[in-house]
């Protein structure tokens, strides 16, 4: 019996990734030289195309968008990656840090004007 594979059973039946930290605006790189996995560590054809797709810097909603796979899911399979080592992920711009709507809104209008 062949067909679309459950997400559960991508996950290991594992709904949650180990990590709190990862939101959907992470951005995913793998990493050039990752540590060399253990012995009883294989990485399923999920975990592999992540690497392949994450060459270059990827959110990880964009994962899912180009893997066609739920959001829930990329998560726990990109947690597993960070945990072996084998991508990096940084967490997205903490709120406090981000430049207020109406200050773009300023440069815009100003940009706007150049014209």
């Amino acid at each position: 019996m062949s067909g679309p594979v459950r997400p559960y059973v991508i996950t290991g039946g594992r709904s949650r990734p180990t990590r709190t930290d990862l939101a959907v605006e992470s951005l995913v790189s793998a990493l050039p030289h990752p540590p060399a996995l253990p012995e009883h560590v294989l990485l399923n054809r999920e975990h592999r195309r992540i690497v392949a797709l994450c060459h270059s810097l990827l959110s990880v909603a964009e994962v899912a968008a180009h893997l066609g796979l739920p959001l829930g899911v990329v998560k726990v399979l990109v947690g597993d990656l960070w945990d072996l080592g084998t991508v990096q992920v940084l967490p997205p711009v903490p709120q406090a840090e981000r430049l207020p709507t109406t200050l773009l809104e300023e440069v815009l209008v100003g940009l706007r004007q150049l014209r």
